[in-house]
């Protein structure tokens, strides 16, 4: 250490490079730019504080309107010249390409360019919410020198895997030693420890797919979200949440009244509907109803034939169909191709609480996804204790009251059903790469989150239903087919509250059978004020026009295209029709499974079939 009282030496902490993070096929992601910003030596300019203040006031004229001064109080100026004259005293934030070309970005006497790492988002809203952003944690100081000085602001992740990773991808701190005079003229540097930049992240995102499933979604005119998953090896190949923004606003300092912009915006685009948006899953939960039937034995696979009238009595209260005609006696394949809540309301009476919530457990819901993630969502299963009831067997049995989902739980219990073994563990993190040397450090293998121990020959039935949902001329999805590869399906319209007010939404999920990567998707978009949705007309649309386009040019969107449909192939699936148990209904001009509808009516006034079967309308 130096006794040469008008120099200073001085330890200071230089910030790593954040983390890299690419797509499968190495596209940038997230990156660190280097950016400028204006700092000022004051000794250079002052002789006491008070000149200094009057210099910093003075700043706005030599520089105009052009750049973004920091409103520094003249206080901060006034301890900054008397604790830490010899540091420099900022004052601009991180400049654009534009601010940095004005004319008043000129220097006057005493300033000087300081280069700080500033993170920038290539795709903008593509991928806001699931990279996030990043926000200043330590700023420039203005007081008593600190026994830790930084060269550049401290900064945090704030949303997204910017947050939940922050201390991976913050990488490690190096140090530096500073020799500096009296007016802040850095005389000798040396570095003693170099920074190690935060480990390049590899993601299983495909970008064609996210870009296509923004589009679509954008294209609806609806808040909603899209989620694929390759159902084998849990991949997360798009993960949309729709409307976006843009994190970079974040990184150059968002004014307070951007974000409230933002943040109160009606259709709330700083949410991420796909991971934390937890809704009533309406009719795609049926499968998982249908299964627990089967797998406590109350529902003997296709042999178990229920009624499917337009309404049903059930403690008193009358809970209708989506129908209103009388649909006969149907099995399970049929009532799931049908998606008819009545057939659904007697499988759960005659099922129970416990086996569907234990099912349900199978296949992932009640537990939030193991995802790399802030406020990723648990979703809710009721207690079978206390949700046994006729009345919530009702509402359980197509997937409203008390149940939640997510779109990314729905989306991987679909990829638990198109494998039949497991359900995926999420992997939207593939790799991490030293970013110095290149070598890949670690790879994540594809693991499963939970073995379903579900007969395969009960899937099997789910599966035969759901291919009907979309590829049988009496489904409820029928927009959603493709000539190859075959898609199976489920549509769900529920009822939810946003915001105090009731409110539809439209769901439709399932897989494509076709390989490497076998898709497996949730789609959901939810109605403003008084507007009635179906997973039919309106999920079920969306899906398909990202399907189409991405088995269209299969090379492109890096999928394999089958030679032929698989149902229709005799070696692996003999053809076989979905059972129909009943004659064809007559058929309304768009099938929409209709919210379920509760209200009183005299029992007295029926006739015992009325009381059974409910009437139709």
């Amino acid at each position: 250490m130096t006794t040469d009282p008008l120099l200073e030496v001085k330890r200071f902490i230089l910030p790593a490079p954040r983390s890299l993070v690419v797509t499968r096929e190495g596209q940038a992601l997230a990156e660190n730019r280097v950016a400028k910003r204006i700092a000022a030596r004051l000794p250079e300019v002052a002789g006491t504080a008070g000149e200094a203040v009057a210099w910093v006031r003075s700043l706005p004229s030599r520089f105009g309107a052009g750049i973004p001064l920091i409103a520094l109080r003249d206080e901060e100026v006034r301890r900054h010249f008397e604790n830490r004259p010899w540091l420099p005293l900022v004052i601009t934030g991180p400049l654009s390409a534009d601010e940095a070309r004005q004319p008043g970005a000129r220097l006057p006497p005493g300033c000087f360019y300081d280069h700080v790492y500033q993170r920038h988002y290539p795709e903008a809203e593509l991928t806001a919410h699931l990279l996030g952003y990043t926000g200043v944690s330590l700023p420039d100081q203005h007081g008593p020198v600190a026994e830790d000085e930084y060269l550049a602001p401290l900064v945090e992740g704030r949303a997204g895997m910017e947050k939940s990773l922050d201390e991976t991808m913050r990488g490690q701190a190096g140090e530096v030693l500073r020799v500096i005079d009296r007016q802040g003229r850095i005389l000798h540097q040396e570095v003693v420890k170099e920074a190690r930049p935060g480990e390049t992240l590899i993601l299983s995102i495909n970008l064609k797919m996210q870009r296509l499933a923004m589009e679509r979604l954008a294209a609806s005119g609806r808040p909603g979200a899209f989620v694929a998953v390759d159902a084998d090896s849990g991949d997360v190949l798009a993960l949309v949440s729709y409307p976006s923004f843009d994190p970079n606003v974040f990184e150059a300092g968002i004014s307070s009244e951007q974000y409230a912009a933002l943040s109160q915006a009606i259709d709330a685009p700083l949410f991420d509907r796909a991971v934390s948006g937890a809704y009533p899953p309406g009719s795609t939960f049926k499968p998982f109803v249908a299964l627990a039937g089967m797998s406590s034995g109350k529902i003997n696979g296709a042999g178990t034939k229920f009624a499917g009238p337009g309404e049903m009595l059930i403690a008193g209260r009358y809970f209708k169909n989506w129908n209103s005609h009388y649909e006969g006696m149907m099995d399970v394949k049929y009532a799931m191709l049908r998606s008819c809540n009545t057939w659904f309301y007697q499988a759960a009476l005659e099922t129970g609480a416990a086996p569907i919530t234990a099912m349900s457990h199978r296949f992932g819901f009640g537990h939030a996804p193991d995802l790399p993630l802030p406020s990723v969502a648990d979703g809710n299963i009721p207690d079978p204790e206390t949700y046994n009831d006729p009345r919530s067997l009702a509402n359980y049995a197509i997937g409203q009251g008390r149940v939640l989902a997510s779109p990314v739980q729905m989306a991987l219990a679909m990829a638990a059903l198109a494998n039949g073994i497991q359900v995926p563990r999420p992997r939207l993190i593939q790799g991490r790469i030293d970013a110095r040397t290149e070598e890949l450090v670690v790879r994540h293998e594809a693991q499963p989150s939970r073995m379903l121990q579900v007969r395969m020959s009960d899937i099997d039935l789910i599966r035969d239903g759901m291919w009907g949902v979309v590829n049988y001329g009496t489904g409820t999805a029928g927009s959603a087919r493709m000539k190859i590869p075959d898609v199976y399906g489920k549509t769900g319209t529920s009822q939810w509250s946003n915001d105090g007010k009731k409110a539809s939404l439209a769901w439709f999920v399932g897989w494509v059978d076709a390989f490497n990567p076998r898709i497996a998707f949730a789609v959901v978009t939810h109605g403003r004020d008084g507007e009635r949705l179906s997973g039919g007309g309106d999920a079920a649309p969306i899906a398909s026009r990202f399907l189409r386009p991405v088995y269209a040019e299969p090379d492109l969107y890096g999928v394999t295209l089958p030679d032929a449909p698989s149902r229709n192939d005799p070696v692996i699936t003999p053809p076989e029709p979905i059972v129909a148990a009943a004659p064809d209904p007559p058929q309304e001009e768009l099938p929409v499974e209709d919210l379920p509808v509760e209200y009183d009516l005299p029992p007295a006034r029926r006739s015992f079939f009325d009381i059974l079967f409910g009437r139709g309308r």
